[in-house]
């Protein structure tokens, strides 16, 4: 009757990491210069900036920005540039890749102002169960960060996990 429950895996220091704790949540928006071409083909210099005058940038207050052309035709740099320079003050950031790979990135970034200091010689567990759908580049990011600095990386739960490394 005085038996008393241990939590094992407390007492074992180990640590948990709950990625998609780390991702950035702002909203995320995507411009598709398809949009803005002349004749599906080609974008005017003077045409695309009568459009930058007339588009509603506020939309996009604080939203991290991709900005893409999902057709296969030639965009000058500067067409991605002026749009960069309209969004400068409202967005957050504006990237010139896919949706996804912007995530990629703000991942890398948020993951990058974590001190692993915290981890040096530590048992860590890549928590593999969660609410969110994570990316599958977010733990290739993860691991890369992480084994250098650990006693132990695991993915999965402190209970059921995959052993990735032991240093």
């Amino acid at each position: 009757m005085g038996n008393k429950i241990v939590n094992k895996v407390d007492q074992a220091g180990l640590i948990t990491l709950d990625i998609s704790s780390v991702a950035k949540t702002e909203r995320r928006v995507q411009l598709d210069l398809v949009d803005w071409l002349d004749d599906e083909l080609i974008i005017r210099e003077r045409a695309f900036k009568e459009r930058l005058r007339n588009f509603n940038w506020h939309k996009w207050q604080n939203c991290y920005v991709s900005v893409i052309c999902s057709k296969d035709v030639i965009i000058p740099p500067w067409t991605f540039l002026l749009i960069q320079m309209n969004l400068r003050n409202i967005a957050k950031q504006v990237f010139f890749c896919s949706l996804d790979s912007m995530n990629l990135l703000l991942f890398e970034q948020a993951f990058s102002e974590i001190d692993l200091t915290q981890f040096k010689n530590q048992r860590v567990f890549l928590k593999g169960c969660g609410e969110k759908v994570v990316p599958l580049g977010f733990w290739s990011i993860c691991v890369t960060k992480l084994a250098p600095h650990v006693k132990s990386l695991s993915y999965g739960e402190p209970c059921s996990n995959v052993p990735l490394i032991k240093n």
